[in-house]
């Protein structure tokens, strides 16, 4: 348990390092740059998910599920990342997926789904919530247990505790000299979990940063209302554990989330996150077009409109550093899956 009170399990490699890159604020135009290597929180797979993971895979196991049903796009690496973890815990993992463009990167997460033998479960708009109470109820009844139902992102209030811990970390490697205290804060915005964990976590910790969200998914799924609704109940949650929660409102946490970069739609490869991913590449940061390379790009547009010379950036690495699962057989998937697969080869190759 951190301070946040609640189970978990161990997955991550903790802390993550906080590193600065001094060559890369000067090419950017930025004050000072941190970057948090959450990329390297699993040599196994994950990425920001496995934080999450640790408090939404330890509720499983505590309460003596049997499999875990989540949801997330066709390339979802919270979906994969959730059927890797899930597996090793002992866990059936179900994921039901909905549509995205094509893209460099889905193919191999569907691929890995079919290694593990996910049990994948396509619908046809990101509205999977029929689907995901048709396989809970399926599951309760074959099992005698209900499954662990996981959100889209892995983001609930237990959930957003990953984050809140994470916040607490950066704030002890600030404390130990490897970084100045940040004042802006740039992440991917997907279901918003990350982001507001880490808003939480600084606000119980009375600093003012402020967190942008570079929201990457449609606005029904990122928007401020849900955020609102999401703070509430992880504060509420947080504050029966520890009183520096306590009095928390929305409007205390410095959130912004920015909208005009999630154009012209999720997972849709543009020349701005393929300068990202390039950029970042020269400074030995693995970026992608769908998540990590949207937020790098905010950055680096807010930098080269001066709006970042006098700040102290930290810019949070989403992306898992390691490699999907090994592939299982293309004709393993369902086959609207395998469709898309192909499609993902005819545009961007094997």
């Amino acid at each position: 348990m951190g301070r946040t009170g609640l189970a978990r399990v161990s997955l991550a490699s903790l802390p993550t390092p906080l590193e600065m890159r001094p060559d890369l604020a000067r090419e950017l135009g930025i004050g000072s740059l941190a970057v948090k290597r959450d990329d390297l929180t699993s040599a196994v797979y994950g990425g920001n998910k496995v934080r999450k993971l640790e408090f939404l895979l330890g509720q499983a196991i505590a309460e003596g599920r049997t499999a875990v049903v989540t949801f997330g796009a066709y390339g979802s690496n919270h979906a994969l990342a959730t059927a890797v973890h899930a597996r090793a815990l002992g866990l059936e993992p179900h994921a039901v997926l909905s549509p995205q463009a094509p893209g460099p990167f889905a193919r191999a997460t569907l691929l890995a789904h079919a290694g593990l033998g996910t049990q994948l479960h396509p619908v046809e708009s990101w509205e999977g919530e029929t689907e995901g109470a048709r396989v809970a109820a399926m599951l309760a009844e074959r099992d005698g247990v209900e499954p662990l139902v996981v959100p889209m992102g892995g983001t609930n209030a237990r959930g957003i505790a990953g984050y809140v811990e994470a916040a607490f970390e950066v704030a002890e490697q600030v404390e130990a000299g490897l970084a100045p205290k940040p004042t802006v804060v740039y992440v991917a915005g997907g279901t918003l979990g990350t982001a507001l964990g880490l808003a939480i976590g600084f606000a119980a910790l009375g600093w003012p940063t402020r967190v942008t969200a570079v929201r990457v998914t449609p606005a029904e799924i990122a928007n401020l209302q849900a955020a609102r609704r999401l703070a509430g109940e992880a504060i509420e949650l947080f504050a029966r554990f520890d009183r520096s929660f306590s009095g928390l409102r929305f409007e205390d946490l410095a959130l912004v989330l920015r909208e005009e970069w999630f154009e012209p739609g999720y997972g849709v490869v543009t020349p701005e996150t393929l300068e990202a991913v390039r950029v970042g590449g020269r400074h030995g940061l693995k970026l992608e077009t769908t998540y990590t390379g949207k937020a790098f790009a905010a950055m680096a547009a807010d930098a080269a409109q001066g709006a970042l010379r006098d700040e102290s950036v930290l810019f949070v690495d989403t992306y898992s550093l390691a490699p999907p699962p090994d592939p299982g057989p293309k004709d393993a998937l369902p086959p609207v899956l395998r469709a898309y697969v192909d499609e993902c080869e005819r545009q961007f190759g094997a």
